[in-house]
């Protein structure tokens, strides 16, 4: 069940800034211009994958989460996941303490 969190903390987890970096699945700029017009329209309707453990955690939502910025919402709709310890992915980002004592109890 999502969760809504500041968005403060979970950009804290994107593997890449979509404003900076592109994705080869989609022409960013575009995409990105046209998710912005829908979302302040309709709102975030998918829900944000934060997938996480008390070493680092994973975001699935990096478009989003850039829109999010853009129209500068304070919180964003997050499902939370619990992630195993091993494999640790790539781009995963380090857990911070505090962030893991918030969200764990969400679980």
């Amino acid at each position: 069940m999502p969760t809504t969190l500041p968005t403060t903390l979970v950009i804290r987890y994107r593997a890449v800034d979509r404003e900076r970096i592109g994705s080869a699945l989609v022409d960013t700029p575009r995409h990105l211009d046209a998710l912005t017009a829908d979302i302040a329209e309709h709102g975030i309707h998918t829900p944000l994958r934060l997938g996480f453990n008390e070493h680092f955690a994973i975001l699935d939502g990096n478009h989003r989460i850039a829109v999010a910025l853009r129209l500068g919402l304070v919180e964003v709709p997050v499902a939370l996941v619990r992630e195993p310890l091993t494999p640790r992915p790539g781009h995963a980002q380090p857990m911070r303490l505090e962030d893991f004592a918030l969200l764990s109890p969400h679980l």
